[in-house]
């Protein structure tokens, strides 16, 4: 199994529609890349354009890129990436999903921030995750027309639907696969013949009890929010738990998502953050200086058991184009029988 560690390399608590974008968080991230390095798991990091032309971008992320020690891929926040229209980023509105833009604004915005990674870098990014989990059909095809290789909005078990963007809600993912899979042209969580590789953030039932029963699984679902699903999430976590570093996520609950993951036979296990989460006061999740000591203590007890599993970590590129025609075989199969198995 391959550790993917993905981070949304954005501004600071910028979640008030009309609030300045800073990111001041930049300067907090070496601190993580030396947590990765030290475990020799590779991060690929998924700047907003804001990051990617701001001051710090050279020295504080580029610089572990070029030696490399992890990735630069790209994440589209519609709002603060150009060309910008009067209808859609209008200043003090809710923030867009990518998925509500009409066509050829999302491909506007799409080729600005990946030709201005491309100008920093020196070549132009591969990986990609839409802002808010926002992805949609119309971007798979965008994407693969631009060059990408993988992308990794795709949150299982998760719907987005009831969460409202400018207009509308978000992608309802519920029935996406757990491992990695080349999604449908025309459904984004079925598995098709697009040239992308979709790689899923890992969400799992750790609950013995909602992997057998479908019928639980539906009912839970449809009433999350009754006091009585509540109350048995708090006791026997009901809900899909999610390889994040949520505040309540210790390290043994971190853990158990990625043994579950690892019973269930995916071939990678992805882990997600914010890159505000590394500085205090930067996002909600992490206020003062001792949440996140908190945080990078969970994170190296998390990356220490993996380590002792034989995990490897990969960035997302690496993984989505294996390094040899035999790796490229092994990745197939083990994505095929997962499939297989679902």
């Amino acid at each position: 199994m391959k550790l993917l560690l993905t981070v949304d390399t954005e501004a600071d608590n910028q979640w008030e529609p009309g609030a300045t974008l800073t990111t001041a968080n930049i300067a907090h991230v070496p601190r993580f890349q030396a947590l990765c390095e030290r475990f020799e798991f590779p991060p690929t990091y998924l700047c907003t354009h804001e990051v990617v032309t701001g001051d710090a971008f050279d020295d504080t992320l580029r610089r572990p890129t070029r030696a490399g020690r992890a990735e630069i891929g790209a994440h589209l926040h519609p709002w603060s990436t150009p060309p910008f229209d009067a209808a859609w980023d209008e200043e003090g509105r809710a923030r867009t999903y990518p998925s509500e833009l009409p066509d050829d604004l999302l491909h506007a915005k799409l080729t600005t921030l990946t030709d201005t990674i491309g100008d920093r870098l020196g070549h132009r990014p591969t990986s990609y995750r839409a802002g808010r989990w926002g992805l949609s059909s119309s971007q798979v095809q965008m994407l693969s027309e631009l060059g990408y290789a993988v992308d990794c909005s795709v949150t299982p078990l998760v719907s987005w639907a009831q969460d409202r963007g400018l207009r509308h809600g978000g992608p309802d993912f519920t029935r996406a696969p757990l491992a990695p899979y080349a999604p449908s042209k025309h459904d984004i969580c079925r598995a098709g013949s697009s040239d992308l590789l979709e790689i899923p953030v890992t969400i799992v039932h750790t609950s013995s009890l909602m992997r057998r029963s479908r019928r639980f699984r539906r009912w839970f679902r449809h009433h999350h929010r009754s006091w009585g699903a509540r109350a048995g999430d708090r006791f026997l976590r009901l809900a899909p738990q999610w390889f994040r570093p949520y505040p309540q996520m210790s390290a043994e609950r971190l853990i158990a998502v990625y043994e579950t993951a690892s019973v269930l036979g995916v071939p990678a296990v992805e882990m997600m953050l914010h890159s505000s989460e590394l500085m205090p006061g930067g996002s909600p999740y992490n206020r003062t200086p001792a949440a996140v000591d908190d945080l990078f203590r969970r994170l190296e007890r998390t990356f220490a058991h993996l380590a002792s599993r034989g995990v490897g970590g990969m960035t997302l590129t690496e993984f989505a184009r294996p390094r040899s025609a035999s790796d490229g075989a092994t990745s197939r199969r083990s994505i095929e029988s997962y499939i297989a198995r679902s």
